[in-house]
């Protein structure tokens, strides 16, 4: 995919640096997800026999990533076959859509079609689309993971040039970036506002068209956001009815204009977790015993999921007592609504187009 370029920009606000400082994780969560992933059994090489080793409910769910219309009565078989088929044909076509880092694995895989892989050597980012997608499938053998290409899928990829793919695959996973970002920002923003940001920084000039084009595919590999109608929507709403409901409620005001550094704080989350706001909620919350299994990380996020999406106090009772955090008296439960109401305000209301009611308020009294 070609792109005019502006001849001055500062830089892209996604690199390669910025991509691994936010996706390193410990290597104990590394090693669970990877072993998650795992396929049972030994390896296989041809897709049929990789895509049988999974139950019936696995391969319903990878289905409907390929759009596939699955009766209940189907049988396992019959999945399989039509699977088979489906993602034979959606490979090539997906492939400059992937990860940078996926499809640098894959490369590495291209002739011999399968390698082993010493456990503490392989990340999770290395695999996680194509092993998700039925590109690539994993296997759990003694010491090493053993990741198998099947041999239907190797043409396709032995066939590609290697230098565009990966450039065309970079952009696109800039522009996805983007597009998690700004959905985080404002729930729902429309493929005009997306262009205008992009065309703020980037030095690649994308017209709106062009972004509904690439998010359209994009919205196929990944599970942060969906697209439809040329509008980009959180995955936070789950149906086409929640989405019109909530656009009725949306501000007629401009749109906020993040920052560079907003856009990679929103990459990450739906809030800020640098501001005061923030910090004063975690640290509170953090002088509390968790459910076993709880993050304190995950609390964090879906409070404030209700302050920018403004769902009612009661929705916050509900994640605490889900959670296991118990208040022991009137004077914790006080403070705790205290530090709620101050990061409500300070949060970028979906509602109020990515703005802070404290900004809204003080644009008031200016008029």
């Amino acid at each position: 995919m070609k792109r005019r370029m502006r001849e001055k920009y500062s830089g892209p606000v996604f690199d390669e640096q910025t991509f691994q400082g936010i996706w390193n994780t410990s290597p104990t969560l590394n090693r669970e997800m990877l072993e998650a992933a795992c396929s049972p059994g030994a390896p296989k090489s041809a897709l049929a026999d990789c895509l049988g080793l999974h139950t019936r409910d696995h391969l319903k769910d990878l289905a409907d990533d390929f759009m596939l219309p699955i009766p209940s009565a189907m049988k396992k078989s019959k999945i399989v076959e039509l699977l088979t088929g489906q993602v034979s044909k959606d490979f090539p076509v997906l492939l400059p859509y992937l990860p940078v880092r996926n499809l640098d694995f894959l490369w590495r895989l291209k002739e011999p079609g399968q390698c082993s892989v010493v456990k503490e050597e392989l990340l999770y980012q290395d695999v996680s689309h194509i092993q998700n997608y039925g590109f690539l499938f994993l296997f759990n053998t003694g010491t090493t993971f053993t990741a198998v290409i099947p041999q239907e899928l190797l043409p396709s990829l032995q066939g590609v040039d290697a230098t565009v793919l990966r450039t065309n695959a970079e952009l696109h996973q800039r522009l996805n970036a983007y597009a998690v970002s700004l959905s985080n920002l404002y729930g729902v923003l429309d493929i005009d506002q997306f262009a205008t940001i992009w065309n703020r920084f980037e030095a690649e000039v994308i017209t709106p068209a062009e972004v509904g084009d690439e998010l359209a595919m994009l919205s196929r590999v990944q599970y942060y956001y969906w697209y439809e109608n040329e509008l980009i929507i959180s995955s936070y709403f789950m149906t086409a009815q929640e989405v019109l409901d909530f656009l009725a409620t949306v501000k007629d005001i401009p749109y906020y204009k993040p920052s560079q550094q907003e856009i990679v704080t929103y990459f990450q989350s739906s809030y800020d977790d640098r501001s005061p706001a923030a910090s004063a909620m975690l640290e509170f919350l953090a002088g509390y015993k968790l459910n076993k299994g709880e993050e304190l990380e995950d609390l964090m996020a879906e409070i404030s999921d209700v302050c920018v999406a403004e769902e009612d106090m009661q929705g916050v009772f509900d994640l605490l007592d889900e959670y296991g955090l118990l208040f022991k008296g009137l004077d914790e439960l006080t403070r705790f609504t205290q530090l709620f109401a101050e990061l409500s305000n300070h949060s970028r209301k979906w509602t109020l187009r990515g703005h802070t009611p404290l900004a809204i308020d003080s644009q008031k009294l200016k008029r």
